[in-house]
C-alpha cells in the first residue's frame, strides 16, 4: 500500500513537471545552434498543415450537430448543406492527410542531413579536443569523436523539432481547449453534472498515462544511447580498422550483434510499457462513449425515442469522441515535448563543452595570435588517455620551459612518458587546468602517428582541392622527402598516379608519414608559427649508407625547410638516433632538449 502510494505520488509530480517543463526555457544560446533558414521554413509549413487539419477535425465535429439545430429551426437547405459538408470532411481530410504525410517525409530527410551537416561543422573543430574531468578517477579524459557526434546529432535535432514545434503545440492546445470548452457549452443531451467530470476524468487519466511514460523515459534514453555510441565504435573499427585475423571480424560482429540485442530488447521494453499506457487510455474512451449513450438512453422517455433521437445521440457522441482524441492528443503533445526535452537536458553539458571547444577554436582562428616564443610555468596535472598507458598518470614540470622563436625542441623519453600528452598542451589540442602563456591561437601545425589521408584520391588530399597547385613545388618536396623517385618508380605519370589513387594504396608506413610531412610543408605559410612532430619518422630507418630516406636526412631537411628564416618553433618527439642529424646542424640552429622520465605513476619534465 505504501508503494502504491508512492508511486502515485510520483506520477502526480511527473504531471506536474511536463506541464511546468512544457512553459520553461530550454536550449544553449549559441549562433551555431539556430536552426537553418531552410530548415525553419520547411518545418513552419509541415507545422501549418498539421494544425490546419487538426482545426478541420475540431470543427467538423460539430457540423453534425449543427445541422440538427439548423433543420429543426426549419433552415432545412442550411442543414442540409452543413450535413453535406460533414459528409465531406473525410475527403478533405485524407486530402490534407496525404500531402501532410508526403511533406513531413520530405521535411525529415532533409532535416536529418542538415542536422548531419552542421554537426560536421561542429565536429571538424573539437575533434580529439573534447576534455572532460571524470570524478570517479579524478583525471581529465578524452571524449571518443563517435560520442562527441552522437551528442551533437542527437542535441541538433531535439532542439531542432523543439523551436519549430513549440509554438504550434501551444496553438494547437489552446485550440484543443476551445474545443472541450465548446463541447461542454454545446452539450443538451447529457446532464453537466456527469458530462464535465467524465472529460476531467479523462483528463486526468490521460496525464497519468503520459507521466507514466515520462518516468520510464530516462533509464530507456540512457541504455538507448549507450548501445548507440557502442554501435557507432563497432562500426567504425569494421569500416576503418584491418582484420589481422579471421577473429577479428568474427568478434567485432558478435560484439555489435550483442549490441544491437541489447538496444532492442531496451526499445521492445520501454515500448511495451508505452502501449500498455496508451492501451488503457483506449479502454477507456471506449468505456466512456458507451457510457454517454448508456447515460442518454437512461435519462429519456424510451416510448418517444425516434429517428431524430439517434441523430441526436450520433452528433453528441461525435463531439465527445473527437473531445476524448484530442484530451490524448493533448497528453501526447506534453509527451512528445518532454521526451525532446530529456534530450535536450541529457547532453547539454556535453554540448556545453563542445560549443565552449568550438567557440574557442574559432576565436583563435579569427586572431590568429602570433607565436613569439612559448613559457610553460611550473605544473602538475593529472591526466588519461585511451593510448598505450590505458591509465592515469600525472606529468609534472618543476621548473619553468621556455622555447624561443627558431628553437628546435627535442623530446626524450620512453614510450608512455607523457610526451606526446605535453605536445598536445602545447597546441592546444587539449584543455587541460595548467599555468601557461601559450597564447590561444591557430598558428600551428601538429603531426603524429595517427593521422592519415581520407577517402578521396592522394592528389585531392594534397591538394585541399585546389584545382591549380604547384605542382613545381610539391615535386620539390617529395624529392627531398626521397619520396618522388619511389613513387616514381612505380609509375609513368605521378600526378595521374596521385590522382587515380587513395592513400590506403599500398605503400609503406614511411611512404605514407612523408606523404602527409609533404602536405604539411607545401601548405606552410607565414601563417605558422609553431611546427610539432610526434614520431613523424617512425617508419623509416634510423640512417642508412645510400642515398634513400632516412629519419636523420629526413629531419634536417624538414627543420632547413621550416626554419630556413629562424621565425618558427619546432618541436620534435622521436624514439630513433638523430644525433648525427643534431650535429650537422648546431652551428645554426639552437636545440632544447626535454627529457621525460618515469617515477611510478609520475611523468617528470627536465630541461638539459
Amino acid at each position: 500500500m505504501r508503494a502504491l502510494k508512492k508511486n502515485f505520488k510520483k506520477l502526480i509530480q511527473e504531471v506536474l513537471n511536463l506541464i511546468i517543463n512544457f512553459f520553461r526555457p530550454y536550449g544553449i544560446s549559441d549562433e551555431m545552434l539556430t536552426i537553418p533558414n531552410k530548415i525553419n521554413k520547411m518545418g513552419l509549413k509541415v507545422q501549418i498543415i498539421g494544425l490546419i487539419n487538426t482545426l478541420l477535425s475540431l470543427t467538423f465535429a460539430f457540423f453534425l450537430k449543427i445541422s440538427n439545430i439548423l433543420i429543426e429551426a426549419k433552415l432545412i437547405l442550411l442543414g442540409i448543406i452543413v450535413f453535406m459538408l460533414y459528409r465531406a470532411q473525410q475527403l478533405v481530410r485524407v486530402s490534407f492527410y496525404i500531402f501532410e504525410s508526403s511533406e513531413n517525409k520530405k521535411f525529415d530527410l532533409i532535416f536529418k542531413d542538415e542536422a548531419c551537416f552542421r554537426a560536421s561543422q561542429i565536429i571538424c573543430k573539437t575533434s580529439d579536443k573534447v576534455l572532460k574531468y571524470d570524478k570517479k578517477i579524478n583525471c581529465y579524459k578524452i571524449a571518443k569523436n563517435e560520442e562527441v557526434i552522437n551528442s551533437i546529432k542527437y542535441y541538433l535535432e531535439s532542439l531542432w523539432k523543439q523551436k519549430i514545434q513549440h509554438k504550434f503545440d501551444v496553438i494547437e492546445i489552446l485550440s484543443i481547449i476551445c474545443m472541450l470548452v465548446g463541447a461542454i457549452i454545446t452539450n443538451t443531451a447529457i446532464p453537466q453534472a456527469i458530462f464535465i467530470p467524465l472529460i476531467i476524468v479523462f483528463v486526468i487519466i490521460s496525464f497519468l498515462s503520459s507521466a507514466y511514460i515520462g518516468l520510464n523515459r530516462e533509464i530507456y534514453y540512457k541504455k538507448n544511447k549507450e548501445c548507440d555510441d557502442e554501435q557507432s565504435l563497432i562500426i567504425n573499427d569494421l569500416l576503418r580498422i584491418p582484420t589481422i585475423v579471421k577473429g577479428d571480424l568474427d568478434m567485432r560482429i558478435s560484439k555489435l550483434q550483442k549490441t544491437l540485442n541489447l538496444s532492442n530488447q531496451n526499445v521492445s521494453k520501454f515500448h511495451k510499457k508505452v502501449n500498455l499506457s496508451r492501451f488503457f487510455v483506449t479502454i477507456i474512451e471506449a468505456f466512456s462513449q458507451y457510457g454517454i449513450i448508456i447515460l442518454y438512453l437512461l435519462g429519456i422517455d424510451w416510448s418517444s425515442i425516434n429517428l431524430g433521437t439517434l441523430t441526436q445521440i450520433t452528433a453528441t457522441l461525435v463531439i465527445v469522441e473527437t473531445a476524448l482524441k484530442q484530451i490524448s492528443k493533448f497528453s501526447t503533445i506534453l509527451i512528445n515535448h518532454d521526451e525532446r526535452l530529456t534530450t535536450i537536458k541529457k547532453e547539454e553539458e556535453n554540448m556545453a563543452i563542445i560549443m565552449k571547444i568550438y567557440n574557442n577554436v574559432t576565436k583563435e582562428v579569427s586572431i590568429n595570435k602570433v607565436v613569439d616564443n612559448i613559457v610553460i610555468n611550473p605544473f602538475s596535472i593529472n591526466y588519461i588517455e585511451e593510448s598505450e598507458n590505458d591509465k592515469p598518470f600525472t606529468l609534472k614540470s618543476n621548473n619553468k620551459i621556455i622555447i624561443d622563436k627558431g628553437n628546435v625542441a627535442i623530446l626524450y623519453g620512453p614510450s608512455g612518458s607523457g610526451k606526446s600528452t605535453f605536445m598536445k598542451m602545447l597546441t592546444e589540442r587539449i584543455k587541460l587546468e595548467k599555468t601557461t602563456d601559450i597564447p590561444e591561437t591557430s598558428r600551428y601545425l601538429f603531426y603524429d602517428e595517427t593521422l592519415k589521408f581520407g577517402n578521396l584520391s592522394i592528389f585531392e588530399e594534397l591538394f585541399c582541392g585546389d584545382e591549380n597547385p604547384d605542382l613545381k613545388k610539391m615535386q620539390e618536396i617529395l624529392e627531398n622527402l626521397h619520396l618522388w623517385c619511389e613513387l616514381k618508380a612505380n609509375c609513368f605519370d605521378v600526378w595521374k598516379w596521385m590522382k587515380e589513387k587513395q592513400f590506403s594504396y599500398s605503400l609503406s608506413n614511411g611512404q605514407k608519414q612523408r606523404l602527409i610531412i609533404s602536405k604539411i610543408l607545401y601548405w606552410l605559410d607565414d601563417e605558422i608559427d609553431v611546427l610539432v612532430l610526434d614520431e613523424c619518422t617512425s617508419g623509416l630507418d634510423d640512417k642508412v649508407d645510400s642515398d634513400s630516406a632516412d629519419a636523420q636526412r629526413i629531419l634536417e631537411y624538414i627543420v632547413k625547410y621550416a626554419n630556413k628564416d629562424k621565425k618558427r618553433i619546432i618541436i620534435i618527439s622521436t624514439h630513433q638516433n638523430i644525433d648525427e642529424f643534431k650535429s650537422r646542424l648546431a652551428d645554426k640552429v639552437i636545440f632544447k632538449n626535454l627529457v621525460f622520465s618515469k617515477n611510478g605513476d609520475t611523468n617528470l619534465i627536465k630541461e638539459i
